[in-house]
């Protein structure tokens, strides 16, 4: 994803600390780190951040705390929202596809439930892909 793409569709929904400081790294420095880590889907501590940092170099956690902050914040549904509502002409829905999960939950979260069938609480997931096999989207 290029750095104009950022600028224009993610950073704009993207949450400032409380107090108002930037961050000392550019953070389409920290995106393009994070979606390296969403692209490859290796470890957060196997991200090679001394490759996406000019001046100062954050490390994992650091990118980490970021990703999590915006996750906490709804800042990635903001973005995906956003992203589907301005670019929906272009999704062909003359066929679509639909998909189910239920995953096991071992840990909890938010949308969980039992499932009798699986002896467990679960967590599901219905993915949708347009007619283009475009990239599947989830909703809960």
């Amino acid at each position: 994803m290029s750095k104009d793409m950022i600028e224009k569709w993610i950073l704009p929904h993207l949450t400032v600390g409380e107090r108002g400081f930037e961050p000392t790294v550019p953070i389409i420095e920290i995106e393009e780190c994070i979606f390296y880590r969403l692209k490859t889907g290796c470890q957060w501590r196997e991200v090679p951040t001394k490759a996406f940092f000019n001046d100062i170099i954050l490390s994992w956690n650091s990118v980490y705390y970021h990703f999590n902050a915006w996750s906490k914040d709804d800042c990635w549904r903001k973005i995906w929202i956003n992203i589907l509502s301005q670019n929906s002409k272009y999704l062909d829905l003359s066929s679509v596809e639909f998909d189910g999960s239920h995953t096991p939950a071992k840990n909890g979260g938010d949308a969980v439930g039992y499932q009798g069938r699986k002896s467990s609480n679960t967590t599901n997931a219905l993915f949708v892909s347009d007619n283009q096999a475009g990239p599947p989207f989830r909703f809960v």
